[in-house]
């Protein structure tokens, strides 16, 4: 098992890329060298950068450096904009600079969450990063060059405004911190895996640990201190996320999606459902579902009407 590589899907003549993800999935620990900024636009978020679990807010901004081991955990009903970018972008400016440090070191050296932020920096940086994303959605004429240049406003903010990291200069690692650091996130998914293949079963504590090789006690504190939660809330929120994906995009009976989702029994499936939502399973597929459902029919209809409409309208050959 080893913590894996990603290669940004990223232009070389230009390392930039933004994406919007959903939380209902895990994302395995992972690092790449391009510097990564998560800002959460619903819900909360759940995520663990080196040996560190941090749990974001709505409206909060994380920085994750080039190199950083990060991973996501199942964080239900919630969703994040994600810039992904390489410091090339910045080269030029670092030449003319002058400066003795590097622009890694000015990433290195700020405070990476935005709750540590002054209320102005956080949201001169909010407003640049969704019109970044913005431009890349549109990709207008000259959308890269604008883009460049809000990246450059981004960094002027951080380096004017954005706090320094209270710890100071991180130390450089030595080879056993990371040998350590590696292997516990080794373990971390290791346990992703084996909850993604047995979700559906009935999975114990004491079963995980000596899967895991582990005392339940040891692993108890290993896992609750790397993702911030215990054991049976991941597996519980997992299992949540299953059955709203079943309950949003199939038409099941209760007892079909309790099963499918991993929980023993539908009353332990709407007691566990509606205390963490706060509505009955049976109400959010009625509600969500069936919404959903008119709502493409109808597109349909509209996009039917607008194709019948073309053909009284237009002449016969296209009116050419």
């Amino acid at each position: 098992m080893s913590i894996y590589l990603e290669l940004p899907d990223v232009d070389k003549h230009f390392p930039f890329r933004s994406l919007v993800c959903g939380g209902d999935e895990l994302c395995y620990p992972h690092w790449h060298k391009e510097i990564e900024i998560i800002y959460v636009t619903k819900g909360t978020l759940n995520l663990g950068i080196n040996d560190t679990p941090i749990r974001m807010e709505q409206g909060e901004v994380q920085f994750i450096n080039g190199g950083d081991v990060h991973y996501f955990l199942a964080s239900p009903e919630s969703e994040r904009l994600v810039i992904q970018f390489d410091l090339n972008l910045f080269q030029e400016m670092a030449a003319l600079s002058g400066n003795e440090y590097s622009l890694r070191d000015v990433f290195t050296a700020m405070e990476h969450s935005s709750s540590r932020w002054p209320e102005s920096a956080a949201a001169k940086m909010i407003a640049l990063i969704e019109s970044i994303y913005e431009e890349d959605l549109q990709r207008r004429e000259g959308y890269a060059y604008l883009i460049k240049a809000r990246l450059f406003e981004l960094l002027t903010v951080i380096m004017r405004e954005v706090p320094k990291n209270t710890a100071g200069r991180l130390p450089k690692f030595s080879e056993d911190t990371l040998t350590q650091s590696r292997e516990t996130l080794e373990r971390l998914e290791r346990v992703f895996i084996y909850v993604e293949q047995h979700y559906q079963e009935p999975i114990t504590l004491n079963e995980v640990a000596r899967h895991m090789g582990f005392s339940p006690y040891y692993f108890t504190k290993l896992f609750k201190k790397n993702t911030g939660m215990t054991f049976v809330a991941f597996l519980n929120e997992y299992r949540l996320n299953k059955a709203k994906w079943i309950l949003l995009n199939e038409d099941l009976p209760m007892s079909a999606v309790a099963e499918a989702a991993g929980f023993g029994s539908v009353k332990t499936f709407h007691h566990f459902f509606k205390s963490a939502t706060g509505i009955s399973p049976l109400k959010y597929h009625k509600t969500i579902f069936r919404n959903n459902r008119a709502r493409m029919q109808e597109e349909s209809f509209s996009a039917d009407l607008y194709d019948r409409g073309r053909e009284i309208t237009t002449p016969p050959g296209g009116g050419k």
